[in-house]
C-alpha cells in the first residue's frame, strides 16, 4: 500500500508522524462477469479515532477511481471487514483505490489522542467529510482475462517490427504495453522461431528478460513518469500478488518469467539435440 504525504489543516493518522498508532488496509478484489467486488480489511490503532468510529462519528472510506471510464465513487462503512460491489462495466483497465477514515459530522475543537508534541495544545475544527486517517492507496487491472498470479507476458509486453533493416533492439515505455522494436532483419528471424516451444525460453531469456528488469526498476522507483500506463499497473499487480514488491529487479523479473535462464538453456539443449539427430540420420 502506497502513502503520499500531504499537507492537511489538522493532524491525520498515517500522514508522517502526526499521530501515534497506525491505519493499515489489507486489500483483495474479485473480478466477475457482472460485478467487481472489493474486499478491504481495515486495521486501526489510535484510541481517539477508534472511539469516533464506535460512536458513529467517523467511517472507513474506500474511494474508487477509474480514469478510463471516469468512474469515481466513495464507499463508507464502520466495519473492519467489508465487501463493496461495483458493476463490471463501470471499470476498465487500471483502477485506483484509496483508503481513509473520514469524519461523519462537524467537530469543533478536535484534538485527537496521541498527538505529536509539536502540536502543543492546539485544537482544530474538522468538517464532515474531512480525512482524519489515511491508509494509502493501491491499484489493480479490471480485466477478467488478467490473472496476476499467472500473467501472460503478452499482457504487458509486445514485440514488433521496426523500420530499420539492421539495428539493436529499441524499447518504448510510452504505450499501454512495453514495446520491444526489432530491426527488419531480426524480425524475420523472430518470425521463423516464434511459437516454437524450445524457442520461447530463449526469447524470454535474451530479449524479454533484460527489458523486464528495467521495467521492474521503473515500477519500484515510481517517479510518476509511467504510472498511468497499463503495463505499469499490470507489473505492479503481479509484484503485489506474488509478494515481490521489495525484491531486487533481477529476482522479480526471473520470478515473473519463471526462470528464463534455465528455460533458455533447456531450449538450446533441445535444439542442439534435434540438430545432432538430423546429422546422424
Amino acid at each position: 500500500m502506497k502513502v503520499n504525504a500531504k499537507s492537511y489543516p489538522h493532524p491525520v493518522l498515517g500522514n508522517e508522524d502526526d499521530l501515534a498508532g497506525f491505519f493499515k488496509v489489507e486489500f483483495h478484489y474479485e473480478l466477475g462477469k457482472e460485478a467487481i467486488v472489493l474486499n478491504p480489511t481495515f486495521s486501526i490503532k489510535n484510541n481517539g479515532i477508534e472511539e469516533l468510529l464506535k460512536k458513529e462519528k467517523a467511517s472507513f472510506v474506500a474511494e474508487v477511481e477509474c480514469g478510463n471510464t471516469f468512474y469515481r465513487k466513495s464507499f463508507l462503512t464502520r466495519k473492519q471487514l467489508e465487501r463493496f460491489s461495483i458493476p463490471a462495466v463501470a471499470l476498465r483497465d487500471r483502477v485506483t483505490v484509496g483508503f481513509y477514515v473520514c469524519a461523519d459530522q462537524d467537530m469543533k475543537g478536535y484534538r485527537p489522542s496521541e498527538l505529536h508534541p509539536d502540536y502543543g495544545e492546539a485544537v482544530f475544527d474538522v468538517e464532515a467529510g474531512d480525512v482524519i486517517a489515511v491508509g494509502g492507496y493501491c491499484s489493480f487491472i479490471a480485466e477478467k482475462a488478467f490473472d496476476p498470479l499467472r500473467p501472460p507476458v503478452a499482457s504487458f509486453i509486445s514485440i514488433i517490427e521496426g523500420t530499420r533493416h539492421e539495428d539493436p533492439i529499441q524499447v518504448d515505455y510510452d504505450s499501454d504495453k512495453i514495446t520491444i522494436v526489432l530491426s527488419k532483419s531480426d524480425w524475420k528471424k523472430y518470425l521463423e522461431v516464434r511459437g516454437q516451444k524450445p524457442a520461447e525460453g530463449i526469447i524470454h531469456g535474451s530479449i524479454v528478460f533484460p527489458v523486464l528488469v528495467d521495467a521492474v526498476h521503473k515500477v519500484q522507483k515510481d517517479d510518476g513518469e509511467y504510472g498511468e500506463r497499463n503495463w505499469f499497473a499490470r507489473i505492479e499487480a503481479i509484484m503485489v500478488a506474488k509478494g515481490l514488491s521489495d525484491k531486487d529487479p533481477v529476482e522479480v523479473a526471473q520470478k515473473i518469467l519463471e526462470n528464463p535462464a534455465s528455460r533458455s538453456l533447456q531450449g538450446i539443449d533441445t535444439l542442439l539435440n534435434v540438430s545432432n539427430e538430423q546429422v546422424y540420420e
